[in-house]
Order: structure tokens, then C-alpha cells, then sequence
């Protein structure tokens, strides 16, 4: 089924359901969830009528056959695209989750993500949440993104799309009345082949901490006794 012939009033579940038919219109549904095998985790939600995201989806829930809620039941590298919309926030090894949900992707998929933002959703300073007592942490973007980078190794992967949405969000009601519209940070990551190299973590990157040496020799010639002197040298001299 092509994107155009999807059901803009398709029943997926709630918070996706709000902006689906716009992710259509301006081809983010064509751009990274047009693949032929994507698999929706915790696509129920709270339960009614609801299906994944896109008619070739698999629809991931603790119920699903071979899935223990940790592992995935699907073979590395072979999914085009895993979506999760206000499922992360409610998983307690969220860094297990990421790391799970990039395993399955072929390289060039999409791992498509959706959280409640703390600012819009939550409007607290710190958990818990006044709305929802599972959730395990709050979201921001940078939280999200930071989170991300804990889980996955550098360069495995590249930032496409990370984006607050508060479509139709009432700015007016105040953080002791729930929300209403869309409340969301919505994030897709695409996995990459990995270069040859990696990160050069030698202290020698720090070009600043370079320019400092000659002071701190001067300082260490004259203030510093001679046997943390030499200790301090060794180091100097073997990492720099």
C-alpha cells in the first residue's frame, strides 16, 4: 500500500492518531515508515481499537509471541523501521530498550521515537509524574537525545529529525490542569554502517589542555616537590 492510499482516519493508537493525517500530507509517514517490514512497539497503548501505524506493520506488545518485553523476537538487520510512540518513558531499562529496537534495523532504517514532553505534558520540574504514575523519567529534547547517545555507539547512527510537536497545544492551561493537543518530542534516528575507525579518545584531542602544559610545567618546577614531580611527568609523557 502506497502512502497515498493510506486511511488518514486510520485508528492507530492515541497520540499518533492526532497528527497522522498532517505526517502524511508532508511525507514523513513516506520518508521513514514506506518500508516493507516495520515493527510499532507498544502500539496498544491503554487498550480500545487500535492498530499499528501502517498496514505493513507488526504490532509489538508484552503479548506478542517470543517477546519477554526485553528482546525483541526478530533477527538483527532485518527491519526497515521500528516506531514507538509514548512507550520509552514507560520502559525502566530505556537503554536496553534503544539499543534493542537499533538492533533489529537493517542499516539505513529508521528507529522512529515519540515521548511526552516534560515542558508541554508533565509542566513539572521533577518526577513524579502528576499524570501518569508509570512513567519512569521525564523528556526533553536534550534528555531524549542524550539518552540516545548513552545507548548507541558513536557513528553507528545519524540524527535525521528531532522536533517538539504541540500541534494544537493550549498554551493558557496552567501545569495542574492536564494538557490538550499534541505534547510530544518526536525524534528518528537512522542507522548507519559504522566507518573504519573510531573515536580517538586520546587526551590529545584536548588541544586546550596542550596549551596549558608549558604552565603548568613552570608551576610544577617551582612549587611541586620533587617525587609528585616525577609522577606527574610520567603521566604528561605517556598520555600526551
Amino acid at each position: 500500500m502506497t502512502q497515498q492510499e493510506l486511511d488518514p482516519d486510520r485508528p492507530v493508537g492515541t497520540e499518533a492518531r492526532k497528527t497522522f493525517q498532517i505526517r502524511l500530507e508532508n511525507g514523513f509517514i513516506g520518508a521513514y515508515l514506506s518500508g516493507d517490514r516495520v515493527l510499532d512497539v507498544g502500539f496498544r497503548g491503554y487498550g480500545g481499537t487500535v492498530v499499528p501505524i501502517v498496514p505493513n506493520a507488526i504490532g509489538i506488545d508484552l503479548d506478542y509471541p517470543g517477546y519477554d518485553g526485553r528482546v525483541l523476537p526478530f533477527a538483527d538487520g532485518s527491519q526497515d523501521a521500528v516506531f514507538s510512540s509514548h512507550c520509552l518513558e514507560h520502559i525502566a531499562d530505556d537503554r536496553n530498550a534503544l539499543r534493542d529496537w537499533f538492533r533489529v534495523l537493517k542499516v539505513g532504517g529508521y528507529l522512529v521515537i515519540a515521548v511526552p514532553h516534560q515542558f508541554l505534558y508533565e509542566k513539572r520540574a521533577f518526577p513524579p509524574s502528576r499524570w501518569n504514575g508509570d512513567h519512569k523519567r521525564f523528556f526533553t529534547p536534550g534528555i531524549l537525545m542524550t539518552r540516545v547517545e548513552r545507548a548507541l555507539v558513536p557513528n553507528s547512527y545519524r540524527l535525521r529529525h528531532l522536533a517538539d510537536n504541540d500541534h494544537g497545544f493550549d498554551y493558557a492551561v496552567p501545569p495542574r490542569q492536564h494538557a490538550g493537543g499534541c505534547y510530544e518530542i518526536e525524534m528518528v534516528i537512522q542507522k548507519i554502517a559504522p566507518p573504519a575507525w573510531a573515536l580517538d579518545r586520546s587526551p590529545l584531542a584536548f588541544s586546550s589542555f596542550q596549551r596549558l602544559l608549558p604552565w603548568l610545567r613552570y608551576w610544577a618546577a617551582r612549587w611541586v616537590p620533587e617525587p609528585i614531580k616525577e609522577v606527574m611527568y610520567g603521566l604528561v609523557r605517556r598520555f600526551f
